[in-house]
């Protein structure tokens, strides 16, 4: 994380310096390697058609759920909200949601999405009042725009260790969404989680 700090520290002023040297008429030449290096910063900082995709997550929702905890019991069904918000100049989405599901205590969940201009993948981070660990994930849009599919482990505290699952949003409409969850264990998938979010009007 310095190293981050410092590299990002490092363009900012180098930005500041090359503003100030391109004031003056009898400045030098900016060196090449150095621009060339600011040049590639900028291309990877600089949201694009992947964030674009995005832009459909973007607003209040409510949604209605159910919820496995056993394939063979009856679903849990849920309800809460959903709020989505741009963060960091377009470049990520925060959200937050707050729900409740029967039986259980009220939910709270925060995550980060957005798209990564190197990996050329959507990537996101989750935590929730559930758990005490993170989910990392990593997706991909179909070239429609409308379904997004991403990989993740989650630890599983009954087993003791981690599992493998799927997630699946869709962009119905602009108004609807649903995201399915699977668990994912040799090959073989199996639904955890049902959510049909729709557009709070304003």
């Amino acid at each position: 994380m310095y190293r981050t700090v410092t590299l990002a520290f490092a363009l900012l002023m180098l930005a500041g310096l090359s503003a100030h040297a391109q004031s003056k008429k009898d400045a030098p030449k900016a060196d090449p390697k150095m621009a060339a290096m600011m040049e590639a910063y900028m291309k990877h900082a600089t949201p694009g058609e992947g964030h674009k995709k995005l832009e459909p997550l973007i607003g209040s929702w409510t949604y209605t759920g159910r919820f496995w905890m056993d394939p063979k019991d009856p679903p849990v069904e849920g309800k809460g909200t959903a709020e989505r918000k741009w963060i960091l100049g377009g470049r990520f989405i925060d959200e937050v949601v707050k729900g409740q599901m029967t039986g259980m205590p009220d939910f709270e969940g925060h995550g980060l999405m957005g798209y990564d201009n190197h990996t050329k993948k959507y990537v996101g981070i989750w935590m929730d009042s559930m758990t005490t660990s993170f989910t990392i994930s990593n997706g991909m849009m179909d070239a429609a725009g409308k379904t997004l599919t991403s990989e993740h482990e989650d630890f599983d505290p009954a087993a003791g260790e981690k599992i493998k699952a799927k997630d699946v949003l869709r962009i119905e409409s602009p108004d609807k969404q649903t995201i399915t969850s699977y668990r994912v264990e040799g090959g073989k998938e199996t639904k955890m989680m049902e959510l049909t979010l729709t557009r709070v009007k304003k």
